[in-house]
């Protein structure tokens, strides 16, 4: 066996039937076809084939216009004719296609999480089918091993949804394939025994001579019939087969699972992701980018921060409010909307990370401002604020840059690689104390401290907070650029 990427594609859209999913469905704000291709796209697949039917090509292409921006690989849709098989179509589709390719009905939410593994699998010279790893069906109950992580349960909440491949758990413990034994495995949506396929296969133009297949089960029964299948085993993806038939609250739920950010503080996800999640999905099903979100999210900032000039108690309670539900609460808004859409992207995560800065540093503005004027004039506030907003400005310039250099698109995942590289005795306290200083809980602070009605208060909390936050910054990339070995970059 030899490693090979998977660049191409073939994308069967056939299924018009509204007694199944169809590829124009929408889950998750796009259609099943978009959201395939998005994936695709992302994962770096570069060509990709949509096989549909006779009279189907137009709606498509429509459909795909879209998300055309978001779609970096080259596409061709391929209609159907009535005297050949599907077999047949897919081999004269690919008929300039000499590498390993996808093969997969549009019936399913493929995350890019699936691609990225899959398309960098150790290909044997056979079509390789793809099954979740440490997770099988006995006597027609799902079960899971203790390495399964329990947010990717949501995705088997119906185990007749899914085609099952009668191979025993064991074949998936020590190995990451299960060649083709002597006899061929049953594979089937009845069975009550085995493994759980993905119905995605790897495979190659080769693969199509002599077969006549007129579906892709009929597809995959040949390759099996024919000794000719192998099994793949992929573990930590998003992927879920859709029926039709999943009530509204099983697909809430898949959804969520994947917008939550686990990385984020606990304050955070505690508090704010429970207001935060009402309003995602209201973004999702509306059509709003993360990038709208974030411009609603700014301009809130600045509606909050001008409330801070009027010297009356209730505009600093009006400025709390608002400020604390554009910071604490639309700041996730726009991460989960980003990963229920699959807009997750690296200039995504640079004005996410602008935005961060600008919820401390827009009010940090206005109340230098502020108190200058009700303070008699003092010079004081002015001076101190132009220092500190060129040390903390430096200091996080030069960290979205070395951001940038190490290959994150958040700050949070670098925290956390950070720390799992630091052997220092101030890391365990540290530790202890990271929950009531880390992520949202902060605005929280800020929040509360604005009921006292002190803007010289928040005024000097802010730069408490501002000079020693710069001071971490130049010390993590410090202590990065130094380390012994690199800590490996979350893309």
């Amino acid at each position: 066996m030899s490693h090979e990427f998977v660049c191409q594609a073939v994308l069967l859209a056939l299924n018009t039937e509204t007694a199944s999913a169809a590829y124009d469905w929408v889950y998750g704000g796009e259609t099943l076809l978009n959201r395939a291709l998005i994936a695709l796209s992302k994962s770096g697949i570069r060509s990709v084939k949509i096989i549909c039917r006779s009279g189907q090509r137009e709606k498509i292409a429509s459909m795909i216009t879209a998300i055309r921006q978001r779609v970096s690989c080259e596409y061709e849709i391929v209609e159907c004719r009535s005297t050949e098989s599907l077999s047949e179509i897919i081999a004269r589709a690919v008929e300039k296609w000499d590498d390993l390719f996808f093969l997969f009905e549009i019936d399913k939410i493929v995350h890019p999480t699936f691609f990225v593994q899959a398309a960098q699998c150790q290909a044997p010279p056979k079509p390789l089918l793809f099954a979740y790893k440490n997770i099988w069906l006995k006597n027609g109950q799902i079960v899971f091993a203790a390495s399964f992580a329990e947010k990717f349960r949501v995705i088997f909440h119906d185990p007749s949804a899914f085609t099952k491949i009668a191979l025993p758990e064991t074949v998936f413990r020590d190995a990451t394939f299960a060649l083709a034994t002597s006899a061929a495995a049953e594979i089937s949506s009845e069975l009550q025994d085995g493994i759980i396929s993905t119905d995605i296969v790897v495979c190659r133009r080769s693969d199509f001579r002599q077969m006549t297949a007129n579906n892709f089960a009929e597809i995959i029964q040949y390759w099996n019939k024919e000794k000719l299948l192998t099994t793949g085993f992929l573990e930590k993806f998003w992927w879920l087969k859709v029926t039709g038939k999943e009530n509204t609250e099983q697909i809430r739920e898949f959804f969520w699972q994947i917008a939550f950010k686990e990385i984020s503080g606990e304050f955070s996800k505690l508090v704010n992701a429970r207001l935060s999640k009402p309003l995602t999905f209201l973004f999702v099903r509306l059509g709003f980018s993360p990038n709208a979100i974030s411009v609603i999210e700014l301009l809130l900032f600045l509606v909050a921060s001008a409330f801070l000039l009027i010297n009356q108690y209730w505009a600093m309670v009006i400025f709390a409010l608002i400020w604390q539900f554009s910071a604490g609460v639309l700041d996730r808004c726009d991460g989960e909307t980003a990963r229920v859409r699959n807009y997750e992207s690296e200039a995504g995560g640079r004005i996410d990370m602008l935005i961060d800065d600008l919820r401390f540093g827009l009010p940090f503005v206005f109340l230098t401002v502020a108190c200058y004027r009700e303070f008699q004039l003092d010079l004081t506030y002015i001076v101190v604020a132009a220092a500190t907003l060129v040390w903390y400005g430096a200091a996080a310039m030069l960290h979205t840059r070395f951001l940038h250099r190490a290959g994150y698109v958040s700050m949070q995942a670098m925290g956390e690689d950070f720390f799992k590289a630091q052997e220092g005795a101030w890391v365990k306290p540290y530790r202890r104390i990271q929950p009531f200083i880390k992520g949202d809980i902060r605005t929280f602070y800020l929040f509360l401290l604005s009921f006292l009605g002190r803007k010289n208060i928040l005024f000097w909390t802010l730069v408490v907070y501002a000079w020693p936050l710069g001071a971490s910054y130049f010390f993590t990339i410090k202590k990065f650029r130094f380390l012994p070995q690199r800590v490996q970059v979350n893309t």
